[in-house]
């Protein structure tokens, strides 16, 4: 797999070995406003290695998740700048699901 990012115009802006999010965190940062100014931008779907989604993750969208690094750690939400664990997130979903089939059913908690 390719370690391209890729902006929304099709341009490859830069490059992530998908080791870390901290360092994709740094990498989008720095390309941030050079693409702002002509007119582009980085949208998680640019992000190489999506491989690495647990299949569990990948339907999941409570919030954006930009990629998931080799030791489990995701890079998350709107601005990419909040990094969580693959676990934190299982148990945000799983509480989710719940919540969404106890409101389908009309239970109470």
């Amino acid at each position: 797999m390719s370690d391209d990012i890729v902006s929304k115009k099709g341009e490859v802006v830069g490059q992530w070995n998908g080791e870390s999010v901290d360092d994709l965190k740094k990498v989008l940062l720095s390309l941030r406003q050079t693409l702002r100014k002509n007119g582009d931008k980085v949208e998680h779907t640019g992000i190489p290695h999506s491989n690495q989604f647990p299949d569990d993750l990948k339907n999941f969208t409570a919030y954006i998740l930009w990629a998931v690094d080799k030791k489990g750690n995701v890079l998350v939400g709107s601005g990419a700048n909040r990094t969580e664990t693959v676990e934190n997130i299982r148990e945000f979903y799983a509480n989710d699901e719940a919540k969404a089939s106890l409101d389908r059913h009309n239970l109470v908690e």
